[in-house]
């Protein structure tokens, strides 16, 4: 029985996911360059924005890429409060500060404080593009800060959009926060997620860090260009006829081009693109990536490309052949009807009568629900980008209802709904509620909403006397936030790219 139990414990020191690399020649390199992140983070709840989550603490991985600077996956730093680093062979814990975040892109940067720290590391070298079937190690300070060691080879490459990743076999079995791949002694992606079970992981591609680190060289961060461009394949032989597509022509039909964005207003609905930036579209919308093999056209469009570059385009536009110029602008946040909102910073809000007020951004359109009022909200979403400029005025909402005998009986039926005006006044962004109240109908504030919703009547002698009441009962401990109340943070949270 004794030499059956050595025999399974010897199989499954064997079978470990990890090697410690302390005895090759790359160790000493690994030990001044890798380091373990704790973060602290505490979230804002949508649903009670004037609360935040209780605080918690995770585990991530980093390397350094110049002199203390920390290359980490976005998600490690998100709601952060406090940042601690900690290096090879010692548990000592160092003050760190979020650097610079894009969230679209999937990469931050955080500074080390310790000049005494910042001397004893040094970076790794950013190394040259992995292929499918090649093979290459994969880098973490785990268990006592020690560096161990996996091994991984590429199996798919992927691009959606903004970001180039590969699919990989590995025996990592920790998970993806941010573990560094590296051959020659060089890094070669960056880990952001593992199926342990099947071995599997995800590595944001070499491509993608060294295109983020570049943008920062002319001295500001432009971000990648945004999306515009819809697009359908051309398979069925009706639909290459219908635009005018020969039996020796391959490419994609675009079907709607959004304003102000990407393509317009040079490229046109119903152009058929067959080659961008150099490269043959084929009837599926993808191209031959020399290093990648197949991969997505979008990626030619955004994740190769930097804000405000020119691409040219070979088209066939009703059947004619044509050669065009493209700006690829920056993804316009500001601009949108719906942004994608921050996840670092404390939602704007109101609360007046017991409704919860906030504009509708992406980030909360996946919580709008099925309701007749969610419907309208997932209109306003899905047509965002395809309002006029000049129309592009902030979705406001009521997110949900904090029940009073004020508003009682508009405890469900008002939630998700869009308001329309108060007092009169159209509302296009939060401000203007706050404007609207200033001036009530006669004895009374009038919330009318789009929809079926009914309008909601508060009288307005008696609405701070309200709003103490249910702050009191709720534990409503701040009523409004408008984004120019708050001071910038450091780096940039945004998620857009800004910096």
């Amino acid at each position: 029985m004794t030499r059956v139990l050595i025999l399974v414990l010897a199989a499954l020191v064997c079978a470990a996911p990890t090697i410690t690399a302390a005895d090759t020649d790359l160790a000493p390199k690994l030990r001044a360059a890798l380091v373990t992140l704790k973060v602290t983070s505490q979230a804002y709840d949508l649903q009670n924005p004037w609360k935040t989550s209780d605080d918690r603490t995770s585990t991530s991985r980093g390397v350094l890429i110049d002199h203390g600077i920390i290359l980490t996956k976005a998600s490690n730093v998100r709601n952060r409060r406090m940042i601690t680093v900690s290096v090879a062979n010692s548990s000592r814990q160092y003050q760190a500060k979020l650097k610079h975040v894009d969230y679209r892109i999937g990469l931050a940067q955080v500074e080390i404080i310790d000049p005494e720290l910042k001397r004893r590391l040094s970076p790794l070298e950013i190394g040259d593009p992995v292929k499918l079937d090649d093979e290459f190690d994969i880098y973490q300070l785990g268990r006592d800060n020690l560096v161990e060691r996996a091994t991984a080879r590429v199996v798919r490459a992927d691009a959606s959009g903004a970001r180039l990743s590969l699919r990989v076999k590995t025996t990592l079995s920790d998970s993806g926060n941010g573990q560094i791949a590296v051959r020659d002694g060089k890094i070669v992606g960056l880990v952001t997620g593992t199926y342990a079970s099947r071995q599997e992981g995800t590595l944001l591609s070499v491509e993608t860090i060294r295109h983020y680190l570049n943008d920062f060289k002319d001295g500001k961060y432009d971000g990648l260009p945004g999306g515009g461009i819809w697009w359908r394949p051309l398979l069925r032989d009706d639909l290459r006829a219908y635009y005018g597509v020969g039996d020796d022509q391959h490419g994609m039909a675009v079907t709607r081009v959004m304003p102000d964005r990407t393509g317009h207003p040079v490229l046109k609905a119903g152009d058929v693109i067959t080659e961008a930036s150099g490269f043959a579209l084929d009837d599926e919308g993808n191209y031959v990536d020399p290093i990648h093999g197949q991969l997505s056209a979008s990626y030619l469009f955004q994740g190769r490309q930097y804000a405000g570059d020119k691409i040219p385009l070979k088209i066939l536009r009703k059947g004619k052949p044509m050669e065009i110029e493209i700006l690829l602008p920056a993804w316009p946040t500001p601009e949108q009807r719906v942004p994608r909102g921050s996840v670092d910073k404390r939602p704007e809000f109101l609360v007046r009568g017991g409704l919860v007020i906030l504009e509708l951004t992406r980030n909360r359109a996946s919580r709008i629900g099925r309701s007749p009022n969610g419907v309208v909200l997932r209109r306003y979403r899905d047509r965002a980008g395809w309002d006029p400029p000049s129309e592009r005025k902030r979705i406001v909402y009521v997110n949900t209802v904090l029940a009073d005998p004020t508003n009682k009986g508009f405890e469900t039926n008002l939630n998700r709904a869009v308001i329309k005006s108060v007092n009169g006044q159209p509302i296009h962004r939060l401000r203007d509620v706050l404007v609207a109240l200033e001036s009530p109908e006669g004895k009374y504030h009038v919330f009318r909403f789009e929809g079926l919703s009914p309008d909601f009547v508060i009288e307005a002698s008696k609405l701070a006397e309200i709003d103490k009441r249910i702050a009191d009962t709720y534990k409503v401990t701040l009523t409004e936030h408008l984004e120019d109340d708050e001071k910038e943070e450091e780096g940039c949270a945004c998620g857009c790219g800004c910096g």
